[in-house]
């Protein structure tokens, strides 16, 4: 008999000690990934929570809170569908990451009050302490099926500071910044920018001129200062209207429900917004070609009160439009990168410092190259050649030079003669009889020689 409760005893002593590390292991990891991207998923509430969306102490633990049929820890899970082992890392309001942890879930020895715990294809956030004094947005790092790092935030606060947040808190009032490289762009690109406090934003909508006018947008949240929960929020935005830009800001809570301390039922949203004006655009655009150059155009406009100034571009049919530079003022020469015997549209737009720029205002211009007409001798004599010229058309000349080349015609030898700032009519004189002489007339441009037209005369016998 003493034998039969001996072997007894120790069956039930090794079947409580089973228990024991049973219990101490408290649950599994989630056993469903996703297909494709990155996600978060809340075993406690069987959901997969939004990015930036908002949850309470209650609702993640280090063990099976609710012991579920597939025993699945109740942590914050950060999964991928990159099935890799030691996957993710989590980090702290503050920035520092969340201690990893080798151990059981459940285990007494694991940091607190939170840590992580990595599997295939996922990280857990376990709680194994009170969330007081490390509430706020939490970030997770994981890679991607193609291996590129997602980020993923999530608000992690006490019970009491879940039921009492009545919503996200963002500024008042927008920030302006043009994204276009170009203020050409059509449609300009632009960013508004708001900070969001007091929760995590979950969802983004903006509309211009009235909620029934959404717009489309892209969406950045980057985190700014964790400890407070706030996050910066950034919408691109590709559009040309003026009118009153609002973004609409609200949080997914897990749970929703009555707000302690508050008239409201359930979390309000928030709005940020900005009046924002489109420039007028620049009228009476002119092209007119200048005298320092063959090629040197100014564009001149009229004014558009208020805006901050014009930039101006410049290209062939299909070529990409060149910034010629930015001014304040109503006109501009352009002197460089245009080329002869092209045509270019010149567009000008107006700006301001917190406005989207105005659409363009064009003018085309053919740059002809010049040419003189009627360039001729009319008086020859023994020592004389008397020579006439038409100015050349679109431009003039700011002065001509004559080059001179002659040789008696029973002679060999050339002579040479440069005569410098002449207008007609000119009379090329010192020319022996019987000379046959080759004129060059140089139209000057600024200081460069553009413009070269020949001529031929022979003198007259004494």
């Amino acid at each position: 008999m003493k034998s039969s409760n001996c072997t007894c005893y120790v069956t039930i002593v090794f079947c409580l000690v089973l228990s024991l590390v049973q219990g101490v292991k408290g649950g599994e990891a989630p056993s469903i990934l996703p297909n494709n991207s990155v996600q978060l998923y809340l075993p406690y509430e069987d959901r997969i929570i939004p990015d930036y969306s908002m949850i309470y102490a209650g609702q993640f633990y280090d063990k099976d809170e609710d012991n579920d049929a597939n025993d699945t820890t109740d942590a914050l899970w950060c999964q991928s569908a990159n099935n890799v082992t030691n996957i993710g890392v989590w980090y702290y309001p503050n920035g520092t990451e969340v201690p990893l942890f080798d151990g059981e879930f459940g285990d007494p020895s694991a940091p607190s009050p939170l840590f992580s715990k990595r599997f295939s294809g996922q990280i857990a956030l376990a709680r194994s302490d009170g969330l007081s004094g490390y509430e706020g947005l939490y970030k997770c790092i994981i890679p991607d099926e193609n291996g590129v790092d997602q980020t993923l935030v999530v608000g992690a606060y006490t019970d009491t500071g879940y039921n009492n947040n009545d919503g996200p808190d963002a500024d008042l009032t927008m920030q302006f910044s043009l994204l276009s490289t170009s203020r050409l762009a059509t449609p300009p690109v632009f960013s508004l920018s708001f900070n969001v406090s007091d929760g995590p934003p979950t969802t983004v909508s903006c509309s211009v001129n009235g909620p029934s006018k959404g717009i489309s947008t892209e969406l950045s949240r980057v985190i700014v200062n964790g400890p407070r929960s706030v996050t910066r929020v950034t919408v691109t935005v590709r559009l040309r209207e003026a009118g009153n830009y609002q973004c609409n800001v609200y949080n997914d809570r897990v749970t929703d429900g009555p707000i302690s301390g508050n008239s409201h039922p359930n979390a309000v949203d928030s709005t940020s917004s900005l009046s924002i004006s489109v420039s007028d655009t620049p009228t009476g655009l002119t092209a007119t070609r200048l005298s320092t150059g063959v090629a040197h155009v100014r564009l001149s406009w009229s004014t558009v009160s208020g805006d901050t100034g014009y930039e101006v571009y410049y290209h062939l049919s299909s070529n990409t439009p060149v910034s010629a530079g930015t001014t304040t003022s109503t006109a501009i020469n352009i002197t460089s990168g245009l080329n002869q015997g092209s045509t270019y549209t010149f567009d000008v737009v107006s700006y301001g410092s917190a406005s989207i720029p105005s659409g363009a205002a064009s003018v085309m211009l053919t740059i002809s190259e010049p040419a003189v007409t009627e360039f001729m001798a009319t008086l020859v004599t023994a020592s004389t050649i008397t020579l006439k010229w038409s100015p050349p058309t679109p431009i003039v000349p700011n002065s001509y030079n004559i080059n001179r080349r002659c040789r008696r015609v029973c002679e060999s030898s050339v002579t040479i003669n440069s005569t410098t700032s002449v207008l007609p009519p000119h009379t090329s004189t010192g020319i022996p009889p019987y000379s046959q002489c080759g004129f060059d007339l140089i139209g000057i441009y600024d200081i460069t020689a553009d413009l070269t037209t020949d001529y031929s005369a022979e003198t007259l016998s004494t």
